[in-house]
């Protein structure tokens, strides 16, 4: 079949991937990107995450804090330019403020936001759209990464810390700041999403399978790179930014010796502009 340019340059964006290796694997794979994506990644070309396969939106991620309630939410701009503007910082604020009074999740189709898009669509003249929004309870840390007003950044994190101990602050915006950092999947590996790691499986086997070791040493090769995957992939597991001789679940289980108190995360968010 007849493999376009173009079809050949998104593949190349995802996977970073040379221009002939894109090519024979969307050949390999009917024309598919995905399943051609997949081919890549079990011949060690392609890297395990995918690079954007279109332009990051702009705009701006949004949090805001009140007593035990938080919001985050990502309200897209066309361009740079106009999210650095006054009056989107004031839209953003705005609807994290509907977002707080009703204490949920809610959409763009949520009427007073809409009112308030429309609104400054007329006056900012670019599409704006609230793409995602989401609240947790308890007792909530957050940070802003990339800020460029008080709550409002590229990157946002909200989490909630089951201990509302006196100095579990500085506890709090640290994971908070490894989160924005490293992005795990989830908190440990026992709620990252199975499907996701039997495809991980599926690659890492064929990887192995390629090399032509028996198959006894490719379970024991496969375990510890599962063990790996793990590791790079929850929050617990992940090495600590702030310290990377030790990894996250250490750095809160020697904080608890240190406050004789008990940490655990409870769950936690994180936003990011284009992801």
């Amino acid at each position: 079949m007849t493999i376009s340019a173009k079809e050949v340059q998104e593949l190349r964006k995802m996977s970073g991937a040379g221009m002939m290796e894109c090519k024979l694997a969307l050949s390999e794979a009917g024309g598919n990107i995905e399943q051609a994506f997949k081919l890549l990644r079990e011949k060690g070309i392609a890297k395990a995450e995918k690079k954007s396969t279109r332009d990051a939106n702009e705009g701006l991620v949004g949090i805001k804090v009140h007593d035990n309630f938080a919001s985050i939410i990502e309200v897209n701009s066309e361009t740079d330019f106009v999210s650095r503007n006054s009056e989107f910082h004031n839209l953003v604020n705005s609807i994290l403020d509907i977002s707080i009074s009703t204490k949920s999740e809610f959409n763009a189709s949520n009427d007073q936001a809409l009112e308030l898009i429309n609104a400054a669509v007329g006056k900012i003249g670019e599409n704006i759209v609230l793409k995602r929004s989401a609240f947790l309870e308890g007792n909530i840390y957050s940070y802003i990464h990339n800020s460029v007003s008080d709550g409002l950044g590229k990157i946002g994190v909200i989490i909630n810390i089951d201990n509302f101990s006196k100095g579990v602050d500085q506890i709090g915006k640290n994971l908070c700041m490894h989160i924005a950092a490293l992005n795990p999947k989830s908190i440990s590996r026992d709620d990252l999403d199975e499907q996701l790691v039997e495809a991980e499986k599926d690659i890492i086997k064929q990887q192995l399978k390629d090399t032509g070791k028996p198959d006894n040493i490719v379970e024991k090769m496969l375990d510890g790179k599962i063990n790996k995957f793990y590791e790079d992939t929850t929050l617990l597991g992940q090495k600590f930014v702030l310290d990377p001789t030790i990894n996250v679940g250490d750095y809160l289980n020697k904080s608890s010796k240190e406050l004789a108190i008990k940490l655990k995360v409870n769950e936690f968010i994180r936003f990011e502009i284009g992801s």
